[in-house]
């Protein structure tokens, strides 16, 4: 698996389909040795504000899509998480049993 880090954590950089949050957060625990999905917070983390679709840095994920899920649940309704846009480098959430994008992390091996 392809990774880079970026922010002291290190990220899959190859795309891995699309998911619901239940199975993203199952083949996140799947790849073992610490990876994870990342907090919504890390994965805003990868927004390039200073360009649009994708807004994220191509040379880097060069198979960026377009929502995906973080690992963080929306408190508020339990049926919902948080995702990421990185068309417009939005932040929102939805559905856990929407289709999107996973990119999974963890932190850098010692």
């Amino acid at each position: 698996m392809k990774t880079t880090i970026i922010n002291n954590l290190e990220w899959q950089v190859a795309e891995t389909g699309r998911m619901t949050w239940d199975d993203a957060v199952k083949y996140a625990a799947s790849l073992g040795d610490g990876w994870r999905l990342p907090t919504v917070t890390e994965l805003v983390s990868l927004i390039d504000y200073e360009n649009f679709d994708p807004a994220i840095d191509t040379t880097i994920f060069p198979d960026c899509c377009y929502k995906y899920w973080s690992g963080s649940p929306y408190a508020y309704y339990s049926n919902y998480a948080w995702y990421v846009s990185f068309v417009y480098g939005a932040v929102n959430y939805y559905y856990k049993t929407n289709l999107y994008y996973v990119r999974c992390v963890r932190e850098v091996p010692k």
